[in-house]
């Protein structure tokens, strides 16, 4: 036990208890980013609307592209978006030329042509129709897909593309929660003379949800996300607390009809990330309360599952991804019905044979500590081989974390990154059960410990990505990762 982990563990556990909403979801607002802002004072001036919150936005981007400058990528929409000079297209190229991805080719055309509608890039050329194509794609990427065809194909667009983009205009916040998808549905709804006028009384409205500052956030925030994962800690800290059934019961209440669970309020796009956090939560302190609940949202997983054993984010059909493979087998153990899916779930991830996948989570940690526990779940009957398999991959990564732990006792994005809270909380849950490697475990508690802020909490570099490879900042999740991590720890 470490000196003093327990009274600062209960400390933070108090804190994001109190973050509990009437509704029983933990409120986790979004940060503004500069994309999304420069996408607004861009339409704003293209359309020579309310100067005043143009002024803001340009405000923000000043202040931030000099502060607290992003990613090269969102310094160059920045930039462009201010009249700066930009090399727009060959920091594209340079932004995604470490991102190896089967997303990256529509991220080329996605960012170029963002930038050619902010005048610093060449608009793609020759866009074959199949790049617009949104089969096992999320609402709001199809939604997408439709704007850049109107602004890099027009010859091709067609009436479904049209209605495709009109969830942009719809009154009320962003619909899907996502501030990026509605933007980019406004530069192409633009060029339509049937939708200009709704093009700008939706601006007006948008501009008037800037955040105090004047920035806009990628999406509205992750209440879902930050409640399923703090729930399930907090079930461990703080067993029989009243709060904790709040909290299922409003959680519950976000599942789609479709079984699954969105990242935020009234999201209707379920993706397997999210509903493998909420049953987990759900189990752990209502499995009787919401037992259909619970067996929805694992049918809804069942049905996402490929082929190949693995799982993807968000249709059956796309690629299978071995973080999302992950939590779903972590979501479906429990359940000695699902132990086929357990098992072919965890072979996925062993033939993988890769440790590390940046994904909605940029640092390597993360995808670490979620395939550390699902190679954990495997039943004792499951065939010898890939129980071996199972317990090599994991000693594979406690290896990589050993050896990638930082003179501080922490662990950054990546090799040679600062430390950050997050990036070190997921890397003691990989470890907390690691035999031969309780020294690193304690000299990332000690770290955890240290950064403890006077108020409870914690600052953090964030780790979720969206668009990927794009970070964004959700500053909630400081404190329910290190939460998630103190309370697998125990004390």
């Amino acid at each position: 036990m470490r000196p003093g982990l327990p009274a600062r563990r209960d400390r933070l556990a108090h804190r994001v208890l109190n973050q509990i909403r009437p509704t029983g979801l933990i409120h986790a607002p979004t940060k503004s980013r500069v994309l999304e802002s420069a996408l607004l004072l861009a339409l704003l001036t293209k359309e020579g609307l309310a100067p005043d919150d143009a002024e803001l936005a340009r405000r923000y981007l000043k202040t931030t592209l000099d502060v607290d400058p992003p990613d090269p990528l969102q310094c160059a929409f920045g930039r462009a978006a201010l009249g700066e000079a930009v090399a727009g297209s060959q920091t594209v190229q340079q932004a995604l030329s470490r991102f190896e991805h089967f997303s990256s080719a529509r991220k080329l055309l996605t960012f170029q042509t963002l930038l050619a509608e902010l005048g610093a890039a060449e608009y793609p050329r020759d866009v074959p129709a199949a790049a617009f194509q949104a089969s096992h794609q999320p609402s709001w990427l199809r939604l997408q897909l439709s704007a850049l065809k109107v602004m890099t194909a027009p010859s091709i667009v067609t009436h479904a593309d049209w209605t495709c983009l009109e969830p942009a205009l719809r009154p009320g916040p962003a619909w899907q929660g996502c501030q990026l998808a509605r933007l980019v549905g406004l530069l192409a709804l633009r060029r339509s003379p049937t939708h200009r006028q709704a093009v700008r009384e939706t601006l007006v409205r948008v501009a008037s949800e800037q955040l105090p500052g004047g920035g806009l956030p990628f999406i509205t925030g992750l209440d879902v996300f930050a409640t399923a994962i703090a729930g399930k800690a907090l079930a461990r800290i703080t067993p029989g607390n009243p709060r904790l059934m709040r909290m299922a019961d409003g959680l519950a209440a976000q599942q789609n009809p479709d079984g699954g669970f969105g990242y935020t309020v009234a999201v209707t796009q379920s993706d397997v990330d999210d509903t493998s956090y909420s049953i987990e939560f759900l189990r752990a302190v209502a499995s009787t309360r919401h037992a259909e609940a619970i067996l929805a949202a694992e049918e809804y997983l069942l049905a996402q599952r490929n082929a190949d054993g693995g799982f993807p984010t968000f249709w059956r059909g796309a690629p299978s991804e071995v973080a999302m493979t992950a939590g779903a087998v972590n979501a479906l153990a429990p359940n000695p019905a699902h132990h086929d899916a357990v098992e072919r779930g965890v072979g996925f991830i062993v033939n993988a044979g890769q440790i590390i996948e940046r994904s909605w989570s940029r640092n390597a940690t993360n995808v670490i500590f979620r395939t550390n526990l699902a190679c954990a779940t495997l039943p004792s009957d499951a065939p010898a081989t890939l129980r071996l398999a199972a317990r090599a991959a994991r000693r594979d990564s406690w290896r990589y974390l050993v050896g990638t732990q930082a003179a501080d006792g922490g662990w950054g994005h990546e090799r040679g990154d600062a430390s950050d809270p997050i990036s070190t909380a997921y890397a003691v849950i990989a470890l907390t059960d690691a035999p031969d490697h309780t020294a690193s475990l304690h000299r990332a508690l000690d770290y955890l410990i240290t950064h403890q802020q006077p108020d409870g909490g914690y600052l953090s570099r964030p780790d979720q990505a969206g668009p990927r490879p794009l970070l964004y900042n959700t500053p909630a999740l400081a404190d329910i990762s290190v939460l998630l991590a103190l309370s697998a720890h125990g004390g």
